[in-house]
């Protein structure tokens, strides 16, 4: 069986491209856990800071309302004090 110079380029073409596709799976296949477990911690990091966030602002917004609270007391006091409203 004599091939021609086309056809035994495009067996090359094949071959070559069979290759790359065979390392291309065995990349991707030993690839894909780590790539898994890197989105992983990259997620967890992420919620780890919004729940961050969220507990300062939280903690700001408590730390607001007893600023007011404590200024409306004083106030109260104040107006009570004056008219003697006890």
């Amino acid at each position: 069986m004599v091939l021609d110079t086309q056809s035994l380029i495009l067996l090359i073409v094949f071959v070559i491209v069979g290759v790359v596709l065979l390392i291309c799976c065995m990349y991707c296949c030993a690839c894909k856990p780590a790539c898994i477990s890197a989105r992983r911690r990259l997620i967890h990091r992420q919620i780890a800071r919004d729940e961050e966030a969220i507990e300062q602002e939280r903690q700001a917004s408590q730390d607001q309302l007893r600023d007011t609270f404590a200024a409306n007391q004083q106030t109260r006091n104040d107006i009570r004090n004056k008219y003697q409203l006890r």
